[in-house]
């Protein structure tokens, strides 16, 4: 995976926060992000970004057929 380019990692860190980059890419993600210290601190922007729009939404009880 060649990231250097840092549009490009700054739009893969936010799939992967948003949880939209699945399977194969998903690992070969994790596995770059483990060695890239750029793409880490992508990834930590996005998610201070994005956290606190979770943190907005209120609590769902779910129906009791889910359990």
């Amino acid at each position: 995976m060649k990231l250097a380019h840092p549009e490009l990692r700054d739009r893969l860190a936010a799939e992967y926060v948003l949880g939209t980059m699945k399977g194969g890419a998903r690992r070969r993600f994790e596995d770059y992000a483990r060695r890239s210290v750029a793409l880490q601190a992508d990834i930590a922007r996005w998610e201070a970004c994005l956290s606190p729009l979770a943190l907005k939404l209120p609590a769902i009880e779910p129906r009791a057929r889910v359990w």
